[in-house]
């Protein structure tokens, strides 16, 4: 049950739902995700991870005495990050609920 009423215009209201619930167990695995991820789109936080794999990218190339599988789960992390990051920013508009 929801601690604060959806009829609510209170911007922070799932910011604070999400505060409430985070430790519970099974609380977010029906549909439920982080107030940050559900923003309008284009959404900030999808640059911040582009930047992050860029960032990944670079260091994987360009870094000294790597052993191969450091370089190949960089180059996978980075990658991961990118595809999250352009998903975030050239998404689809998130279905109200």
């Amino acid at each position: 049950m929801k601690k604060y009423p959806t009829e609510d215009n209170d911007p922070f209201r799932d910011v604070k739902d999400w505060q409430d619930h985070r430790y519970d167990p099974g609380y977010f695995t029906g549909g439920n995700i982080r107030p940050l991820l559900k923003a309008r789109r284009p959404n900030k936080y999808g640059y911040v991870l582009i930047l992050s794999g860029l960032g990944f990218l670079f260091v994987a190339f360009f870094g000294r005495d790597r052993l191969w599988i450091e370089v190949v789960l960089q180059i996978a992390m980075a990658l991961l990050l990118i595809a999250a990051g352009v998903k975030l920013v050239k998404g689809t508009e998130p279905s109200a609920s």
